[in-house]
């Protein structure tokens, strides 16, 4: 009984190792390892070199198109498996891993007022952007000298994980600041351009174009060749800049008059030219991205004092001699208003006397009107010969007749306010060809 058992078991064994044998070389069983992407099964590979060798494809490809340091930003894993049959297909898993995976850098953010603005590829290229911002708006000129620079925000700079895709260029970075968008569209002036017409050609108002260009604010002239912002700036960061500025100015000449009576009372002349002074002056000039906001005087040098304008101006009123064949027609009274007066519309000149003074013929000749009329009311015109003649207008009485003689300070009327008049005078004309001509030019002051 033992031993047909003992057989039995020796058969058993016998069987299950021809079993095994034959499974074994019909399925060769084997480790292959399976990958997962954020727990997604995309295919298994063959070994775990083989699935680094994948990893590593795609992030050197990856970081040679954009030249940084690139990590998956999802998990990727394997895990080994046992399979009886194994089945392993690289080519699909790498396929797989490519359509789903994304990367993400250690950037180097500027974050101003506790907001991250943007993001450069290393921390000496996010300082490299602050210090441009922070110089932009200084003054390149001879006559500015800086005094400082520095961005009033609240602004560091630190590291974070971002896309690749986040990571701007210096430049890019700058542009991006100052103007508060990626490019910035510019107009270049072509000849006989002007502010008006470029502003007419870009669709912008003229103000706008000077908010945009700061250097519009004093001069509207346009250079062929200016590059012109188009683009209303808004930058992301708030620049102050503090410099001393050298000025030359001029010292504005004061005007000082002397009198004389050997003018007439409308006549003035320059005795002494006018020159301006010059200073030159030291100013503390405040800006606020590129704005000035205040200024204020450090030190004043004056380089030449100005010089004194003198003007000499007339004084008299009542000729002292006759200088050439006339006389004057009154013996007192005063010059109310001159020759050329009224915008030069004034024929004649005024003289003020009271009703009733009489008027003398400035030189003999033959009374060719005595009359009234509308603007001159009662007048006498008298006729000296050789293209001369004299008018005498406003008369309160006319004592000559039309074709008489009259010799040189005869009385021919009285003084009064008669005609288109204000107050008693005599308006006293000189003709020569019947254009009439400045009387005072026949007198001294």
């Amino acid at each position: 009984m033992k031993k047909r058992i003992l057989l039995g078991c020796l058969a058993l064994l016998i069987l299950m190792v021809a079993t095994g044998s034959a499974a074994y070389a019909i399925y060769r069983p084997g480790f292959v390892y399976r990958v997962y992407i954020d727990g997604e099964d995309v295919g298994t590979v063959a070994s775990i070199q083989g699935y680094t060798n994948i990893l590593e494809d795609l992030l050197n490809k990856e970081e040679a198109q954009v030249g940084l340091n690139l990590k998956f930003a999802q998990e990727i894993s394997a895990q080994r498996e046992l399979q009886l049959k194994p089945r392993a297909d690289e080519a699909h898993v790498k396929t797989a891993l490519a359509a789903r995976v994304s990367y993400s850098t250690m950037g180097w953010a500027i974050v101003v007022n506790d907001e991250s603005l943007l993001w450069t590829a290393t921390q000496e290229q996010a300082q490299e952007v602050l210090t441009q911002v922070a110089n932009f708006f200084v003054h390149d000129s001879a006559k500015c000298t800086l005094v400082s620079t520095e961005i009033v925000d609240s602004v560091e700079i630190c590291p974070q994980e971002v896309v690749p895709e986040d990571i701007r260029a210096v430049d890019a970075a700058v542009d991006y600041i100052l103007q508060g968008r990626e490019k910035t569209e510019t107009y270049v002036v072509a000849k006989g351009d002007s502010l008006w017409s470029v502003s007419r050609s870009v669709n912008m108002s003229q103000t706008d174009l000077k908010k945009a260009n700061p250097s519009l604010a004093k001069s509207n002239v346009l250079k062929t060749g200016q590059v012109l912002n188009l683009v209303v700036a808004e930058p992301k960061l708030n620049v102050r800049t503090v410099e001393q500025v050298k000025s030359y100015e001029a010292i504005s000449y004061s005007t000082a008059y002397r009198y004389t009576g050997k003018r007439w009372f409308y006549q003035s002349s320059t005795v002494t030219k006018g020159v301006s002074g010059k200073k030159a002056v030291i100013y503390k000039v405040e800006y606020a991205n590129g704005v000035e906001t205040g200024r204020k005087i450090v030190n004043t040098e004056v380089e030449t004092q100005p010089v004194t304008k003198i003007i000499e101006k007339g004084t008299s009123r009542w000729p002292s001699a006759a200088a050439g064949k006339f006389r004057w027609p009154l013996n007192t009274g005063y010059i109310t208003d001159y020759f050329g007066s009224r915008r030069g519309t004034h024929g004649g000149v005024d003289i003020g006397a009271p009703t009733g003074t009489p008027i003398y013929a400035a030189a003999a000749g033959t009374v060719i009107i005595s009359q009234w009329g509308p603007s001159y009311g009662n007048y006498v015109k008298i006729d000296h010969g050789n293209g001369y003649a004299t008018l005498y207008a406003h008369a309160s009485a006319r004592l000559v007749k039309p074709g008489q003689w009259v010799s040189k300070g005869q009385v021919i009327a009285k003084a009064g306010s008669t005609g288109n008049s204000t107050g008693p005078h005599l308006h006293f004309e000189v003709q020569r060809n019947g254009t009439r001509i400045n009387a005072l030019q026949f007198f001294k002051p």
